[in-house]
Formats: structure tokens, C-alpha cells, sequence
């Protein structure tokens, strides 16, 4: 199965919805979670790696999602 990267642009076109932040903050929680018990419990390295890249991605999004702070 074929991947493709996903580029975002470079500037903040505006901001999101909190509730859509809480969202991605708490998924990036949740797979950081999983990533933790599968490193733990010897689980497939794959997949893990395959956790990483979507946590990776969940914390650009959140961070994109944040208001832009002034400065």
C-alpha cells in the first residue's frame, strides 16, 4: 500500500476549533499510551513504528491547531 506525505502549508490560516484541539491532544495521548505498553510488553516493532509516525503526525496537527502566538 502507497503512502503520501501530506504538506501542509507553512502559515497559520486561522484556528481551530478547541474541541478539535482537546481531539488531537488526546489522541496523541492515547497512542503514546499504546506505543509505552507495546515497547513494554516487546510488542511488534512495526507497528510501533507505524504509532510513532501517527503520534508524530498528531502533534504537527496539534501544533498547527494552536493559536499562533504573538511575539
Amino acid at each position: 500500500m502507497a503512502c503520501a506525505v501530506v504538506e501542509f502549508p507553512t502559515l497559520k490560516t486561522g484556528v481551530c476549533a478547541p474541541s478539535v484541539t482537546d481531539w488531537l491532544d488526546s489522541q496523541a495521548r492515547v497512542v503514546d499510551i499504546w506505543i509505552d505498553r507495546l515497547v513494554a510488553t516487546g510488542g511488534d516493532v512495526g507497528l510501533i513504528a507505524v504509532l510513532d509516525q501517527h503520534a508524530a503526525f498528531l502533534r504537527e496537527a496539534l501544533e498547527r491547531s494552536s493559536p499562533v502566538e504573538p511575539g
